[in-house]
């Protein structure tokens, strides 16, 4: 497979031009998969069967015209939730880049119907592929985003381990598809606002954004969350999301959004400043907590893989964002530009995370990826992490940006 692009390829490709693939039919895999060094022989290094077995069934990239000041959100999500997707796609002008998870068991694929009692059935995956790329077609013929898309699978051993969603590797699908200088990392239940697709649509302000994560900064997107939890919140974040800055205001002092999660995960956003964004004009600087995970615009070529051992809920963004503050990335707050939580069902792989005892097992694995970080031994375990990629798509073995040559 031909090697990853040297840093500061990606945007401005036109449509006819795979970018990174030499072949339409080639995936992320083909680039970047490197079973040869996980064979567990070092104390430090996994065996390859710990991670997830994740195989990308099928990639479909955008039919529409790339621009040279295209960002791309990158984003992951379960076969179920396409749904949330399309409702980005709904506010987002620049690429999406979406890894689209399903479980196989005995060959068919788990599939689950949202807000409804019935529990999960197996369908045969030539209808899960049939229905993946007419979610394409349709999404992108409707919506405004460039939508690159992977279908990925893994082999699970039962119906009930289907729910343990493999997060990090999935988001380590979605970065490497990614081929623009810039790209913002999101979760598919956050809809970012139109301010972000204006930048992308003025080449001063991108160049100015490009200078900025070129120069290490994470700029950081205030996260809120509706007061309503339903039908009502969807609507609400939307209408924030369209409305901009001061509709966002507005809606925090009357109740209707507020700082997402904040009640009940505190370091997960407070270094963000809500209160200060409110009225802020200029960018500004905070300083990273332990636990702070925000969603950020980042250069790509600083963004490390995230860690696949971090399977199922919890600690999988929080030690991502810890690796990319210890890699000595400054977090900045942008002063317009945020997301809302669109509200949604609760999702299956968190109560399974408790059932199975993987949620203190991941505890653990937290403070050792801290451990190691202090000691700067820290690499993240990701089966697409070896050679001139061992960090990340782009990223050599660096333990601070300033080794960047």
């Amino acid at each position: 497979a031909p090697p990853p692009r040297a840093p500061g390829g990606g945007g401005g490709e036109p449509n006819s031009d795979n970018g990174p693939f030499s072949d339409p039919e080639s995936t992320t895999d083909d680039l970047y998969f490197c079973p040869e060094k996980w064979t567990g022989d070092s104390k430090d290094t996994p065996a390859l069967d710990t991670l997830p077995q994740l195989k990308i069934e099928h990639r479909i990239d955008t039919k529409k015209e790339r621009e040279h000041t295209d960002v791309t959100l990158v984003t992951q999500l379960s076969f179920e939730r396409l749904y949330m997707l399309e409702g980005q796609c709904a506010v987002w002008k620049g690429v999406i880049s979406a890894a689209v998870y399903i479980a196989l068991v005995d060959g068919k694929a788990v599939t689950v119907e949202l807000n409804s009692n019935l529990d999960p059935h197996l369908t045969p995956m030539e209808h899960i592929r049939e229905k993946f790329e007419e979610f394409h077609r349709v999404t992108e013929a409707k919506s405004m985003c460039k939508l690159d898309v992977q279908l990925v699978s893994q082999t699970v051993e039962s119906v009930w381990l289907s729910a343990l969603y493999p997060v990090n590797s999935m988001r380590n699908r979605a970065i490497a598809n990614a081929r623009t200088d810039v790209i913002l990392l999101l979760d598919v239940d956050f809809w970012p606002a139109t301010e972000l697709s204006e930048l992308m649509q003025s080449s001063t302000k991108y160049e100015s954004l490009l200078k900025a994560v070129n120069g290490g900064q994470a700029i950081v997107l205030p996260a809120y969350e509706t007061g309503d939890s339903g039908d009502i919140g969807v609507e609400v974040a939307r209408e924030a999301v369209l409305g901009g800055k001061d509709a966002a205001a507005m809606m925090f002092w009357d109740g209707r959004i507020k700082p997402f999660h904040t009640d009940r995960y505190k370091a997960g956003h407070r270094a963000t400043d809500f209160r200060k964004w409110l009225t802020a004009a200029h960018p500004y600087r905070i300083r990273y907590e332990e636990g702070f995970e925000p969603y950020v615009l980042v250069a790509r070529k600083y963004v490390p893989w995230t860690d696949e051992r971090f399977v199922g809920y919890r600690k999988n963004k929080v030690v991502h964002l810890l690796h990319l503050s210890n890699l000595g990335l400054q977090f900045v707050v942008h002063p317009g530009a945020f997301v809302v939580h669109s509200p949604h069902p609760r999702a299956r792989t968190w109560k399974v995370t408790h059932t199975t005892g993987l949620w203190d097992q991941l505890a653990d694995l937290y403070r050792d990826v801290k451990d190691r970080l202090e000691m700067n031994t820290y690499v993240p375990s990701s089966l697409y992490g070896c050679k001139d990629h061992e960090y990340g798509p782009l990223l050599p073995a660096i333990n601070h940006i300033s080794e960047w040559t």
